[in-house]
């Protein structure tokens, strides 16, 4: 038996999140609801439109859609956030589970258990921690496209 919180993380996955955010910009509680799914892509979409991240919005919506989706098994209310963070969005899933995420096998037999394949292939990096008060958090951090070398858009190329 684990007495040890540090012994139930999966190493593969426990790398330390960019700075997280204390108070995201945008959060949401859930109930584990068929629209649950639903509300958080509105959710993702008024933020991504806020900051006008138009370019990394399909996969944001993804990854947030696969985490919210595992959330939703454990069958009570979870909280969705997304916030940006120095040149990332960082969208974190909290959970009443303390089990960890299981990320499947790839298998031509399975017709499930593709979400966190998704997520590790659409974001830069993803993990989850166990949270004090209970629960954990999964994450996932999607860069944002470098714009430092975009030209105006008052500029036309010739």
């Amino acid at each position: 038996m684990c007495t040890s919180r540090e012994l139930l993380v999966d190493p593969r996955h426990s790398s330390t999140p960019p700075e997280i955010a204390e108070n995201a910009a945008y959060q949401l509680p859930l109930a584990p609801h068929p629209i649950a799914a639903e509300q958080a892509r509105v959710l993702v979409r008024l933020a991504c439109t806020d900051w006008k991240l138009g370019d990394v919005v399909d996969s944001v919506l993804l990854v947030t859609v696969e985490l919210v989706t595992n959330a939703m098994k454990i069958g009570e209310v979870f909280r969705v956030a997304v916030s940006r963070q120095a040149g990332t969005v960082l969208i974190e899933v909290w959970d009443s589970s303390e089990a960890a995420p299981d990320r499947q096998r790839e298998s031509v037999d399975r017709v499930d258990g593709r979400g966190l394949l998704l997520v590790e292939a659409c974001s830069k990096e993803w993990g989850w921690r166990l949270e004090d008060q209970g629960g954990k958090t999964v994450w996932a951090a999607i860069d944002l496209p470098d714009t430092s070398s975009a030209m105006p858009h008052s500029l036309t190329r010739i």
